[in-house]
């Protein structure tokens, strides 16, 4: 288990396909600055069209989509079309892409090795897992239209609705003395991480200015190496920056930031205060998944904009049927109007949504939400006579889904020193198959972090999902005592 800081992004362009992904990222990024400002009923116009362009790309190229959609009549609304599942992908995952030489087998060598982590598939597409909330984790395949998409959404529409100070772009980077940290799960093939290491094949002039930090490590060590980089612009999940807050308000943390990045889980306007007030700077705030990048921007006043013209969100009730603007979904269906390799088209996401009814006063027209996203808890688990440390949920999920194998488990924590852990399986002793699986790699984490007392103990129960979402709060706390936010050092 490797919890070295990365030192630096060292990935020159090595490749013509990086030359042509560069110039292809440039191309998508002057197109989107120099069209004007679209009004709400415009991109979803625009969201329309090019779902019915998808939908005959998908029929025509893909055997899943040809079998699902059959009883459609072509040309019908959005609507009309019957919803998608991750399951239900995974299971048809040879008949699902466009380009018939991806399957299963080969991608999950490729995924085997830690190796391609960022690199590319077939010589041409990105690759990038999810977590197992839902079940099975997902696979999911980026063209390269996809990816510049991604990318020039970041640069046209955050720097359009933010000051220009906040969000550094490549030619402030270049040219100026800002710097960049990302704090995340870098042990995977997670989407922040493959993309992060994408961008910066395309821009190598970065490579000095951008650096990566593993979320595994103890927070004072991480502390120690964020003091010695002294970047200007940090990104991570909200649990994260949250911690980071305390150290920053405690002295121990000594940042001076323009601004902050905010995604991979839901950020309350609790913790924005919180982290906003500890930095002194903005907090940003993204709506992607795994499954779709970049759906929404956040804004100075604090809402996430849709990116309407090339991701439609239907938030819908537990039947699956539409919600009302302004009333609260049980789940939420996209259409990712941007990849083609492995359409998307009305998948279930799992988040439950509202579709806001007023403007924002920020200007943009595009329309907004609010997103209810994870839940798990933060950890504060013993660590020596006397003191505690806080384990991220992030974390957690990071070290059983890589290093043991294991998904759709369940963390409790009971107290201080124990967790209680809830493992999938059809009978008892699959469930303690799995569990003696975890043990091991998870052991070998907390005593990496100090925490080297805490008993695992199996909880025999299977693990409880949520009935609507059919979602796992996989990381819980439910020892009575305070675990508030206890001094981590």
């Amino acid at each position: 288990m490797d919890n070295r800081v990365s030192e630096g992004i060292r990935a020159p362009l090595t490749s013509l396909a990086d030359w042509a992904d560069g110039m292809r990222c440039w191309q998508a990024v002057h197109q989107l600055h120099c069209a004007p400002t679209v009004s709400a009923a415009a991109a979803r116009n625009t969201g329309r069209r090019r779902a019915s362009e998808l939908i005959r790309h998908a029929c025509r190229h893909s055997p899943f989509y040809r079998r699902h959609f059959a009883g459609v009549a072509p040309g019908s609304a959005l609507d009309a079309y019957p919803p998608v599942t991750r399951a239900q992908l995974m299971a048809n995952f040879d008949d699902w892409a466009t380009d018939r030489r991806i399957s299963d087998e080969a991608i999950r060598q490729f995924l085997s090795t830690k190796d391609n982590i960022g690199g590319r598939f077939l010589d041409e597409y990105l690759v990038w897992t999810s977590s197992g909330t839902t079940g099975e984790p997902g696979i999911f395949v980026q063209d390269r239209d996809a990816l510049s998409l991604y990318q020039s959404l970041l640069y046209v529409r955050y720097q359009h609705n933010n000051p220009a100070s906040l969000i550094p772009d490549p030619w402030h980077l270049a040219y100026g003395a800002s710097r960049m940290a990302l704090v995340a799960a870098l042990e995977g093939h997670f989407a922040g991480t493959v993309f992060w290491q994408w961008a910066s094949r395309l821009n190598p002039w970065l490579a000095s200015r951008t650096r990566t930090f593993s979320i595994l490590q103890p927070v004072n060590t991480l502390v120690e190496q964020l003091n010695d980089w002294q970047a200007d612009f940090l990104s991570s999940y909200p649990s994260m920056l949250l911690l980071l807050a305390e150290e920053q308000e405690r002295g121990r943390l000594r940042l001076s930031l323009n601004s902050l990045w905010s995604g991979g889980e839901r950020l309350t306007e609790q913790q924005r205060r919180r982290i906003q007030s500890a930095f002194g700077c903005t907090v940003i705030e993204d709506y992607g998944a795994s499954e779709a990048m970049n759906m929404a921007f956040g804004c100075q006043r604090g809402r996430l904009h849709v990116n309407a013209d090339w991701f439609i969100l239907e938030p819908v009730d537990e039947h699956l049927q539409a919600v009302p603007a302004g009333e609260k979904s049980a789940t939420t269906l996209v259409t990712n109007l941007a990849n083609r390799v492995q359409p998307l088209i009305r998948y279930d996401l799992g988040d439950s949504t509202v579709m806001h009814t007023d403007a924002c006063d920020c200007g943009n027209p595009l329309p907004t939400l609010s997103v209810a996203g994870r839940d798990d808890d933060t950890l504060w688990l013993a660590a020596g006579e006397e003191g505690t440390v806080p384990v991220l949920p992030l974390a957690l999920n990071t070290v059983i889904e890589e290093y043991a194998g294991e998904f759709g488990f369940q963390i409790i924590q009971t107290s201080r020193g124990s967790l209680d852990i809830r493992t999938p399986g059809d009978s008892a002793a699959a469930r303690r198959c799995a569990f003696d699986r975890i043990c091991e790699p998870l052991q070998r984490y907390l005593a990496s972090i100090g925490a080297t007392s805490v008993v695992l103990r199996q909880d025999p129960t299977p693990p409880q999902r949520e009935a609507v979402s059919g979602k796992l709060r996989q990381v819980s706390n439910r020892f009575t005592e305070s675990c508030g936010s206890p001094a981590t050092g």
